[in-house]
């Protein structure tokens, strides 16, 4: 069957589009793009132990928070699926609790049942994960500064993974991105010195060093200024890549390969600066939260 270029430049638009959902992290597994799970059920119970008094009174013991198991289901897409689902499979296995954060929640969680179908032999692996949480609001207060760092390292380990394949010629097919139509913006200028991903990847690497540094941030109102300073110049430089792929995938015709390639290095870079978008947010509210302060969205 053949495929179209207007099929082919529709696909590769969607992947620019398909980050904009942030990142869900597990253990140490990050699961961006089509991985991020079309369905978190959330929820939880209030204990209460209700004491009937004669005349119809009533006395009622407020005994705590319960959450309820978390319950993700979505799909593992590509070569990689079964492999993805099987390091799942294998925390699972190890009945350790591990990091998760999603949604807005971060907290420790337990693997309390995994569950994952071999489709399109293996190309798609659509699964169900049943997690048991600890108390959000303890795991919250243990290590704020480590949540940070997760996130901040993430946003930069994802920009530098497509940086590398850009670089490496991964997204390259043939031809510069700069010959295909004149208002494309090279990738050449969004990756060198003075580029945007140079400006986000610099500013990520101080607020990394940061909050790598424990300290308590709650003290500390001059880490908290510099954290969120250095936030909000990753914010700006990802708004300014993600504005510029956005406009080259609006304007490369699809033709032959090289206009193929462009798009392609274009739609990679975008989907990366999502992903980091979502993560540089939250660091932000993380930040606010700890040090008292009025939370600021970096990346609008």
């Amino acid at each position: 069957m053949s495929v179209s270029f207007t099929e082919i430049e529709a696909a590769v638009g969607a992947v620019g589009r398909m980050g904009a959902t942030a990142p869900v992290v597990i253990g140490g597994m990050v699961l961006t793009g089509l991985e991020v799970p079309d369905e978190l059920v959330v929820g939880g119970q209030q204990q209460l132990t209700v004491h009937r008094l004669l005349g119809g009174g009533r006395v009622i013991d407020v005994l705590g928070n319960d959450p309820d198991r978390l319950i993700l289901r979505g799909r593992f897409v590509g070569p990689q699926a079964q492999a993805r689902a099987r390091m799942v499979e294998r925390m699972r296995a190890a009945g350790a609790a591990v990091a998760f954060s999603a949604a807005g929640l971060s907290c420790q969680v337990w693997i309390a049942q995994f569950a994952y179908s071999y489709q399109a032999r293996g190309a798609v692996c659509a699964y169900m994960l049943v997690l048991e949480r600890a108390d959000l609001a303890a795991a919250a207060a243990e290590d704020v500064g480590g949540a940070i760092s997760g996130d901040v390292g993430g946003a930069l380990s994802g920009l530098s993974a497509v940086v590398s394949d850009v670089s490496g010629g991964v997204y390259t097919l043939a031809g510069q991105v700069g010959t295909i139509v004149g208002q494309v913006t090279p990738v050449a200028a969004l990756l060198g010195a003075g580029g945007a991903v140079a400006t986000v990847t610099n500013a990520l690497a101080a607020v990394n060093g940061a909050a790598q540094a424990g300290v308590d941030l709650a003290g500390a109102p001059s880490v908290v200024s510099t954290l969120l300073s250095g936030l909000s110049a990753a914010g700006s430089g990802l708004s300014t890549l993600l504005g510029q792929t956005g406009a080259n995938l609006e304007g490369i015709v699809l033709s032959d390969g090289a206009s193929l390639g462009a798009a392609t290095q274009n739609a990679g870079l975008a989907s990366a600066a999502a992903d980091a978008a979502g993560l540089v947010n939250r660091a932000a509210a993380n930040v606010a939260l700890a040090g008292g302060v009025t939370p600021s969205v970096p990346v609008g």
